[in-house]
């Protein structure tokens, strides 16, 4: 063997044995909403697990969902917190949303939501509505539809109720002076207000509509997604692994939420398996209150793995 091809032999061996050169962090915009449905996200974030997974993530909390699609499309975002409505409608009005992982589901063994009514205001049944002011975080947001279709299955037309948008945080505020006689709260929200005493917790009705509903997500647009298969997968990997990880953190968990949210909560369900089956009960209601003005889409097309 000749000097030159001895040389060349050792310095392939040596660079075989050396590891490989750290690969720069893939760099992250993604968004949250103040509800206990994003635990895993913070934990995530702060434990250093997006980290131990190349991604560089920065977060940040949107006044309203509906500012998630706009957001992606114009790139401020890669991944949005969003629901399955408001992607199946930003698809509708022309957009190319997709959904890289579910978030929280509703499910009627513990619900993290319910209606809370100010004091000498009882809601039992659909018919004590009529009359009242309800506070929902937006319109058209997954909470608002679900209150629509339970209205409309129980034969009570939804614009017999005053219907305000109210941001989550300042639901207690609203009914504590008297600006709503009930609103849709999720956790930790929910707890909070109830402590306080300015709200009672009342019906579950979300349960009442269906006893698991997949109603937080987290999507991107179908390019950014397509070109970015790793990162969706090593984000999903990280949310995975946080999930595991706040069982046996407690403390550190509740320090994280508290940064957060300003409370610990009682456990929601996190889960980030999404199913077509998740999107078709929101497309049959979006169909009910006639809200999509083209075609419903195939609902596999929509999740991308």
């Amino acid at each position: 063997m000749t000097t030159k091809r001895m040389l060349t032999l050792v310095a392939t061996i040596v660079m075989a044995a050396m590891p490989a050169l750290a690969q720069p962090a893939t760099k992250l915009a993604i968004s949250y909403s103040a509800t206990s449905d994003f635990l895993a996200t913070f934990v995530a974030k702060d434990a250093g697990i997006f980290e131990k997974h190349g991604l560089d993530v920065t977060l940040s909390n949107l006044a309203t969902t509906a500012l998630g699609p706009p957001a992606l499309q114009a790139g401020s975002l890669q991944i949005a917190s969003i629901s399955p409505p408001l992607l199946l409608l930003a698809n509708d009005s022309g957009l190319d949303l997709v959904a890289v992982a579910a978030v929280g589901s509703l499910n009627a063994e513990h619900a993290s939501s319910s209606f809370i009514t100010r004091p000498g205001v009882t809601i039992a049944k659909a018919q004590d509505l009529v009359g009242l002011k309800v506070g929902r975080p937006g319109i058209n947001s997954a909470i608002d539809m679900l209150l629509k279709k339970w209205l409309l299955d129980r034969n009570v037309a939804p614009d017999l109720v005053t219907l305000i948008e109210t941001p989550f945080p300042q639901m207690g505020d609203r009914l504590k002076a008297g600006q709503l006689d009930a609103a849709v709260a999720l956790e930790p929200i929910r707890s909070r207000i109830v402590a306080s005493g300015a709200g009672t917790r009342s019906l579950d009705f979300i349960s009442e509509v269906n006893p698991h509903i997949v109603a937080a997500i987290y999507g991107s647009t179908r390019d950014w997604a397509t070109a970015n298969l790793a990162a969706v997968r090593e984000f999903r990997a990280a949310l995975i692994e946080a999930m595991k990880f706040i069982p046996d953190n407690q403390a550190q968990t509740d320090a994280i939420q508290q940064k957060y949210l300003g409370a610990a909560s009682a456990p929601v369900d996190l889960a980030l398996d999404l199913k077509p089956s998740d999107f078709d009960l929101w497309i049959g209601i979006m169909k009910q209150l006639k809200l999509l003005q083209q075609p419903a889409p195939d609902a596999t097309t929509l999740i991308v793995n």
